[in-house]
């Protein structure tokens, strides 16, 4: 069961990574057809699809995968089909719903909530999505709670591999045919719904052959169809075990949908036009693939350490636990804050280098600040889940939504699209402080702050200098905008592999990560090897004796 669960975990996480992966990179080439104002036409109509689609699921796959666990535990197959069978008619009902809402209040939404009548047609193309992701997401949690995590990744990359193709090909098609920009990304929205039919294909061949296994499974007696609680008993259970879970997914849904209904409006007070204002909240998206994909690859390397703690929790090992806590929170900073540091040195060569211009470039290096406070609330959450605590991240994320609102009305009449930036890093800020906050103090944690926080930002900020140096040298003989994209990535190639160096120097010699910290990299282990070799690690006694 251990080996299968780490098999598992591990196939999710390369799946997840993956489709993040793509999902952050198909920004580029879209922008690069599309245009900023037809990607923020796209973005601006996303928000609320999410919202009503995560009201339609409301935490039911999560709910599904225990209550199949549960069953197949007692080795009741047909009882875990019945869970999938209630489970499937709840979601059909409420994507029914979900999708009338949308699709004949999308004039409504359009006109009156986003105040952005171009959306329209948007809004209606991702009502039909709603119709298929949540049956999905049903049998992803049926075979989750089957321990198999084949299904669900597989499902994923197919899903999310068939949604970029189509956003890519109908945008070009639609472009080259000269098509409205708000039919443009009407189109591009159809992707939601074509990367679903592809995920709901794979999973029902996987059903497919479960069914068959299922023939040779004995069929319940006549007396235990009797004692068997009813569908509609099952399906109230699953429903009240699901909606504290669906809080949680709502919120950060919550903060794009608070941007979407806020952000153009106030960008169109200061004197813009509403084309202006949608593109200028394209512009502002262009930070978005960078941020996903630092907290990507942060979440991988935290994915190891967090799933431990309820273990060490239950066993009442504390002092296991506190050390895994600052093993995280430490791995997360020494991922981000290089990472951000790079991204705000190099937004120009890089935003010319994804986005063919410039524009936006300090909204970029803004929003960038907010992946080392956004790492940090996520890793953080995941430990207060670890420990039990389930409501707390949700309310901390409420109180940054809260802040995210108020933060665009102060920030964004005095400093336009950027002060959106500015707002999203106070938001997570106080996300971050709180969840932090309540990790120590549920814990008792005394943080070695030295250790913890000064080494990495000392590591990061001597990379930063150099890094700087070097770029200010090279853009004093070559501007970015006088060169090609290419020319751009070279620069852009070039200064991160220089800033890799040495950042993986500096944190070496100050000791800020030792052995366990680098065991935990794919092929830790010989990495480590590698760094005795060369002497930028001392080897133990054990091994100098040996």
């Amino acid at each position: 069961m251990a080996n299968k669960l780490v098999k598992g975990t591990v196939i999710l996480s390369i799946a997840t990574l993956f489709t993040k992966i793509i999902g952050a990179l198909f920004w580029a080439p879209f922008q690069n057809i599309a245009g900023d104002e037809t990607v923020g036409l796209y973005r601006i109509s996303f928000p609320f699809y999410t919202i009503l689609l995560m009201v339609a699921s409301a935490g039911i796959p999560i709910t599904v995968s225990k209550f199949v666990a549960e069953r197949l535990a007692k080795d009741d197959r047909y009882g875990a089909r019945r869970v999938l069978k209630a489970a499937s008619f709840i979601l059909t009902l409420s994507g029914l719903v979900a999708f009338s809402i949308l699709f004949f209040g999308a004039r409504f939404i359009s006109h009156v909530l986003l105040d952005n009548p171009p959306t329209e047609s948007s809004l209606k193309v991702l009502a039909f999505a709603i119709l298929i992701v949540p049956i999905m997401a049903v049998y992803r949690g049926y075979f989750q709670g089957h321990q198999q995590m084949m299904p669900t990744g597989i499902s994923q990359v197919v899903e999310q591999i068939i949604r970029v193709s189509v956003v890519i090909g109908l945008t070009y098609w639609m472009v080259e045919a000269h098509f409205s920009r708000e039919l443009v990304a009407a189109g591009a929205t159809s992707g939601a719904f074509a990367g679903a039919l592809g995920g709901l294909a794979v999973v029902l061949w996987y059903n497919r052959k479960d069914l068959k296994l299922l023939k040779n499974v004995t069929p319940p007696s006549p007396t235990e169809i009797k004692t068997r609680e009813s569908l509609s008993k099952l399906a109230m259970k699953i429903i009240l075990y699901a909606l504290p879970i669906s809080l949680g997914t709502l919120i950060l849904p919550l903060i794009g949908l608070i941007d979407s209904f806020t952000v153009p409006r106030l960008l169109m007070s200061l004197g813009n036009t509403e084309s202006m204002a949608n593109t200028l909240f394209g512009i502002y998206g262009r930070g978005e693939p960078f941020v996903n994909v630092i907290s990507t690859f942060s979440s991988a390397l935290t994915l190891a350490l967090i799933p431990t703690i309820s273990a060490h929790i239950a066993r009442q090992e504390m002092a296991a636990v506190e050390h895994k806590i600052k093993q995280a929170w430490l791995m997360t900073l020494v991922v981000s804050m290089p990472s951000v540091m790079g991204l705000v040195i190099l937004a120009r060569p890089l935003n010319i280098l994804m986005f063919e211009n410039d524009s936006g470039t300090l909204t970029l290096s803004v929003l960038a600040c907010s992946s080392v406070f956004s790492t940090l609330a996520v890793t953080s959450s995941g430990i207060l889940q670890g420990m039990g605590y389930n409501k707390l991240p949700v309310r901390h994320l409420m109180i940054g939504a809260a802040v995210k609102l108020a933060g665009n009305f102060v920030f964004i009449p005095w400093f336009g699209i950027t002060g959106s930036a500015m707002s999203m890093v106070v938001a997570y800020f106080v996300v971050c402080s709180l969840n932090m906050w309540m990790v120590t103090k549920k814990t008792g944690l005394r943080l070695d702050i030295r250790r913890q926080f000064v080494k990495p930002a000392l590591s990061a900020g001597l990379m930063g200098i150099t890094l700087m140096a070097a770029y200010l040298f090279i853009t004093h003989w070559i501007d970015p905008l006088q060169i090609s994209r290419v020319g751009n990535g070279i620069l852009s190639i070039s200064l991160c592999l220089l800033g890799v160096m040495i950042y993986s120097i500096v944190l070496l010699l100050t000791k800020t990560i030792g052995e366990n910290e680098i065991r935990l990299l794919p092929k830790g282990t010989r990495i480590l090897a590698a760094l005795k070799k060369v002497g930028l690690i001392r080897p133990s006694e054990q091994e100098m004796t040996a």
